[in-house]
């Protein structure tokens, strides 16, 4: 039996105008995916998380593309909303349009984030004071505690293993005994390893774009040459750990194939 039912991507359309500079035209996708958790408390079950990473906003991805994102949150309405970085390129005159969009989220509970590699290229710490001006929570190699259903969870962040930022044993050494399941974020899949050491129930991260440009098999071989083994979905890190990589909205170029911008909903449930 697979671990893992994913229901069908119900596809968001909207209007894209012809701009001078080319970023990807494609719109986002929702997908949704059913999650079981090992230890989840019967309340929890049906706990939806909504999951958004690798914006780009501006250079690679339309602003109403990244507007559209955040509709698409607001309208899943989730539990708890996560974001994994990457949320600019390189400049940092994107960073107002960025907080000009997610300063839109209307979720349940306020949204908890990691930076990126582009994120620290730019401004990193710039980033990180405009997201908490808006009320996200940002975490670097720290850990907080969110709230649903009248419960407290732990989430963990840890920073951005391509910059050589990440340090799971500080971001989980301060963090203390949880009775409920952990969830963990992380931009770049490849600290997922470091992370599952720590036995986490969820880690989410992004990063690849889902290969972008995905040819199967053969784009499968070259990114594992390159060290990334993990480019979209699901997979089984460590020994109790479950990593979920989303596809992101933006790219490294202007260009997707079989690889289309997500907007990912989990729902967990008891295992």
């Amino acid at each position: 039996m697979p671990i893992f039912k994913r229901r069908a991507e119900a596809e968001a359309t909207v209007t894209t105008v012809p701009q001078r500079r080319r970023r990807v035209r494609l719109p986002p996708r929702v997908s949704r995916h059913e999650v079981p958790i090992e230890g989840l408390p019967g309340h929890l079950d049906g706990l939806t998380i909504g999951h958004l990473s690798d914006v780009h906003v501006q250079r690679m991805v339309r602003p109403r593309h990244l507007d559209r994102a955040v509709e698409l949150l607001n309208e899943l309405a989730p539990d708890l909303t996560f974001l994994t970085g990457d949320y600019v390129c390189f400049h940092p005159g994107a960073i107002p349009r960025l907080a000009l969009s997610l300063a839109r989220l209307e979720v349940p509970h306020p949204a908890v984030a990691v930076l990126g590699n582009h994120d620290h290229w730019c401004d990193g710490p710039g980033i990180r004071r405009v997201l908490e001006d808006i009320g996200i929570t940002v975490l670097q190699n720290e850990h907080t505690h969110v709230t649903a259903r009248g419960e407290q969870l732990l989430v963990v962040g840890v920073d951005d293993a391509r910059t050589h930022r990440a340090d799971a044993a500080k971001a989980f050494g301060s963090a203390p005994a949880s009775r409920h399941p952990v969830i963990a974020l992380t931009h770049d899949p490849r600290a997922a390893v470091d992370v599952a050491a720590f036995d986490p129930a969820l880690i989410l991260a992004g990063h690849t774009h889902g290969g972008q440009i995905n040819l199967g098999r053969l784009t499968h071989r070259m990114a594992a040459r390159m060290g990334h083994h993990h480019l979209e979905g699901f997979f089984e890190v460590g020994a109790r750990s479950r990593l979920f990589v989303n596809r992101g909205l933006g790219a490294s170029l202007p260009l997707r194939v079989n690889a289309p911008p997500e907007v990912a909903l989990l729902v967990l449930r008891r295992a």
